[in-house]
């Protein structure tokens, strides 16, 4: 995300005002809390009294990015991006952000003394459980962050013991050229739903490009895509990537938006549902 910058007398004024606001909150159970990333918002949506949650994302009201649709009232103030101005107006006492947001806006709010909590970790399934469960500490609501890693696990548990023994097939990521190496959610993904990733196959770390003659030279069993990006259609129509076996066959695996890209413990939920479209005669449909 980016910010504008606010003339430098209003901001300093701002931050004065909220730090001394934080300093007199500091260690009490933060009471209005702004979040600046999804993956908090859709957290905060299940373990917070919604009186306390001051700022979400635009991001929460989006039909197929959020799992949060409908879950924040409209008197929340939404965030498009990140405004340090228009985030003090709101006088937090609490900003989530993530390892993901704006290296300039956070030493931005660094500079304002506003207390803040960043997600870590979010590349792994083990990095995401801590995530949640470190949310939950912060904002002061341990026990709904366990809920919801104790829903977490279980669902892990019962996917592990259905795919034990399964044959894994060649997954390919594919987003408009770009791939999901080692060391990324999306990987993390495929190898929790039952797949290979072809990414980290081909030594790559990180979403990284990956010319078409590399995909095609790569032969994977089946290609990943996200609802709603177009990949499907454009690789129907690639002049090489057409050819492959995994879409002339129809073996191109179509997930829900708002699962492929999910960073908490919606994580879950989205390897039960790749694992169901990988592996259907051992994963059904349906979440037990």
């Amino acid at each position: 995300m980016t910010m504008h910058r606010a003339p430098r007398a209003l901001l300093c004024a701002l931050c004065v005002l909220v730090a001394d606001a934080a300093s007199a909150a500091a260690g009490a159970k933060p009471s209005r809390i702004a979040s600046l990333n999804l993956a908090a918002d859709e957290v905060l949506a299940e373990i917070l009294p919604l009186e306390r949650l001051v700022g979400v994302t635009a991001l929460v009201d989006e039909k197929g990015t959020s799992n949060a649709l409908g879950r924040v009232p409209a008197s929340v103030p939404r965030f498009p991006k990140a405004d340090l101005e228009r985030l003090l107006s709101v006088r937090p006492d609490l900003v989530i952000v993530s390892e993901y947001t704006d290296a300039d806006f956070l030493e931005l709010l660094e500079q304002s003394g506003v207390r803040h909590h960043r997600m870590k970790g979010l590349a792994s399934l083990r990095g995401i459980r801590l995530a949640v469960l470190d949310l939950g500490e912060a904002v002061g609501e341990p026990e709904g962050a366990r809920r919801l890693v104790a829903r977490f696990d279980a669902t892990l548990a019962t996917l592990e013991a259905r795919l034990r023994g399964a044959a894994r097939p060649r997954v390919l990521y594919w987003a408009g050229g770009l791939t999901a190496g080692g060391g990324t959610a999306i990987g993390a993904l495929v190898e929790c739903g039952g797949g290979t990733n072809v990414g980290a196959q081909m030594g790559l770390v990180g979403i990284e490009p990956v010319g078409a003659e590399r995909a095609y030279a790569a032969a994977p069993d089946r290609i990943l895509v996200g609802e709603g990006w177009e990949s499907a259609e454009a690789l129907r129509r690639h002049p090489l990537l057409s050819k492959l076996a995994a879409i002339r066959e129809g073996r191109l695996v179509t997930m829900p938006t708002e699962l492929l890209v999910a960073l908490n413990h919606h994580s879950a939920a989205a390897c039960w549902d790749l694992a169901h479209r990988l592996h259907p005669d051992r994963v059904p449909a349906q979440l037990p």
